[in-house]
């Protein structure tokens, strides 16, 4: 079609049937993400999040797919709620920010009823993003604002996010401590240095080594990844992870027992610290909550030797669980 041969009454008809169009489409997209969301599908393909799916797997921006994501929450929660999307009078911003706010009010402690939700996101309907925000800080106005991180360079991020009085006071005392070996310390190199010592210690206790990384090559487009070629295991360390092999032999089969200490280090080591779910040469990438898994369940016989242990993220070692053991069974252990 050439615009050009439209009459301005038919540009704009036209330019409303697409909008129009594409919320219901949106508004379908969001169904199949609650779909994927619920067969816990992603995780079947090795991806740690309904997030990292949508962005990595369909190409959708970080930002568009955190809105998307909350916003499927709140038509979870408010099915009404995407009728008033689909109509124009709820945007998904603003859907968005309804459902932060209440997952705020929620960590709170002081959650709302579906009936008070519901009075809110009817208040947030024709409003602009500015009048929502509004809105929403004279509900709570004592709430933090949402913590926030952007790319400001390839190796600089801003992060924006709110801070108690009581820490703000605890970062002083500590710039004056530190101030004769860190003279002048900014609040990011205050950061980097207690990180670093902290990562170092929790390293060390699960055995791991420092993570190094590298430039991956240009068909990932310079994006950072480990170092392939790091080694899992220490030199000199033979004569213990023989020790390792030799006592995990020894444990009982079919019984759950407390592994010792250097038997979880070796996992943590072969692992590199890093869920070890893999799905068609994509392995998960989380480092968040993770678990040792037993690959043959205990319920089924398995041991406890290292070769059937193997660390997994707490969402794919359930997930695994309920493909071995069936949903019904994994339910009764939940309750």
């Amino acid at each position: 079609m050439n615009l050009a041969t439209l009459t301005s009454d038919q540009l704009l008809s036209e330019t409303k049937i697409i909008v129009t169009e594409e919320r219901r489409m949106t508004a379908k997209l969001i169904e199949h993400l609650t779909e994927i969301n619920q067969r816990h599908l992603f995780l079947k393909l090795g991806y740690s999040s309904l997030f990292e799916f949508v962005t990595k797997e369909l190409g959708l921006s970080e930002g568009a797919t955190q809105r998307r994501i909350q916003s499927m929450r709140l038509m979870q929660d408010l099915p009404e709620t995407r009728q008033a999307y689909e109509n124009g009078s709820l945007s998904l911003s603003n859907a968005a920010k309804l459902q932060s706010h209440f997952q705020a009010i929620k960590k709170s402690g002081v959650p709302k009823t579906i009936e008070e939700k519901k009075a809110i996101a009817k208040s947030a309907e024709n409003k602009s993003q500015s009048e929502c925000d509004q809105m929403l800080f004279g509900l709570a106005p004592e709430l933090p604002k949402p913590e926030k991180a952007r790319m400001l360079s390839p190796t600089v991020r801003e992060l924006k996010f709110s801070i108690s009085e009581d820490l703000f006071k605890k970062i002083a005392r500590l710039k004056g401590l530190l101030s004769h070996s860190h003279p002048n310390a900014t609040l990011a190199e205050l950061m980097e240095l207690l990180v670093t010592n902290h990562l170092t210690k929790l390293e060390k206790a699960k055995g791991l080594q420092p993570l190094r990384v590298q430039k991956c090559d240009e068909s990932n487009s310079g994006e950072t990844c480990e170092n392939p070629k790091t080694p899992h295991v220490k030199a000199g360390k033979t004569d213990k992870n023989n020790l390792v092999h030799t006592a995990a032999k020894s444990l009982p089969i079919g019984i759950r027992v407390a592994l010792p200490n250097a038997m979880k280090q070796q996992v943590w080591n072969n692992a590199n610290g890093r869920c070890e779910y893999e799905y068609r040469g994509r392995r998960c990438s989380s480092r968040y909550q993770l678990e040792i898994d037993h690959v043959h369940p205990l319920a089924l016989g398995g041991s406890n030797e290292l070769s059937n242990l193997k660390l997994k993220c707490k969402r794919h070692n359930g997930f695994a669980a309920i493909q071995t053991l069936g949903f019904a069974k994994m339910s009764s252990f939940r309750k």
